[in-house]
């Protein structure tokens, strides 16, 4: 039989569970089991025909990962013990935790990604937003899975475009590429839905010098939603603008080389468009 070795996890945060008929400690215990399991379970490994312990499940299903009804728990209270465990991501100083810890919440988030729990998505923001969060850039990636195009989500995303303090570039770019392809991807059927999108061409476009690894789809979100950005002064700017960087991509000066030589040579004035209405 194949060794199943369980990774020792221990969540070490303070976690104030809500008032039920089981304590914190005893909540602990359960995440802190079905983050174990998880890490056992990394997404590389190939389960068939894998010789498992009896009573020991798979954690690609709630009831693998949590266990079960099993010592006086029925499996909706370990979803709502694991729950709550990710409200408190948003607000304990993950970065002071042990590699383990960390890890533990790297497991959180796959397995919110692979059950598709769209309720984790307010908790996986909060954790984005924490100073000191861990796997950002991973939470980030859920939450734009599972969030719609909405002037909350716009929002969201300028938090972190405009904060480098905070945030690294790669982050920044992850938020920002991931969002404008939301919205070069959507569909707005009604004009709510279209003030929305304008609404988000509008804060990607004031603070277009901020995502240098997104000027790309930056481009390409506003060629589609800005009338004649196409063929306008507006474009070639950000073309030189991108050309200009150090560290600018083969891939981004081949597109922007392009676009630059076909304004320039296009024989035409370019004009300047007000986005906005702002004068920029």
């Amino acid at each position: 039989m194949k060794t199943f070795n369980v990774v020792a996890y221990a969540i070490t945060m303070a976690m104030a569970f809500p008032a039920s008929a089981h304590t914190t400690a005893e909540s602990n215990i359960v995440v802190r089991s079905a983050l174990s399991r998880a890490l056992t379970f990394c997404p590389h490994v190939l389960y068939d025909g894998l010789e498992l312990p009896d009573g020991v499940e798979v954690p690609d299903t709630w009831r693998g990962f949590l266990g079960g009804d099993t010592n006086g728990w029925t499996l909706a209270e370990k979803r709502a013990a694991f729950d709550w465990y990710l409200t408190t991501l948003g607000t304990n100083d993950c970065m002071s935790l042990s590699a383990e810890s960390r890890e533990g919440i790297m497991a959180a988030i796959a397995k919110c990604d692979e059950f598709k729990h769209t309720n984790a998505v307010p908790a996986m923001k909060a954790l984005v937003l924490n100073p000191r969060g861990v796997y950002r850039q991973d939470a980030m990636q859920f939450v734009f899975k599972f969030s719609s195009v909405s002037d909350t989500t716009t929002a969201f995303v300028e938090t972190i475009m405009t904060n480098s303090t905070e945030y690294a570039i790669g982050e920044r770019g992850t938020a920002s590429c991931q969002y404008a392809n939301k919205l070069l991807s959507f569909n707005a059927t009604n004009e709510s839905q279209r003030t929305v999108v304008t609404n988000g061409v509008a804060m990607f476009y004031k603070n277009r010098m901020l995502a240098p690894n997104a000027f790309s789809i930056i481009d390409d979100l506003f060629v589609r939603y800005i009338d004649d950005y196409a063929m306008s002064s507006n474009r070639l700017e950000h073309a030189l603008n991108a050309l200009s960087l150090p560290d600018c991509g083969p891939v981004t000066k081949r597109k922007f080389t392009s676009v630059t030589n076909q304004l320039l040579s296009s024989g035409q004035p370019l004009p300047w468009i007000n986005v906005g209405g702002g004068g920029n």
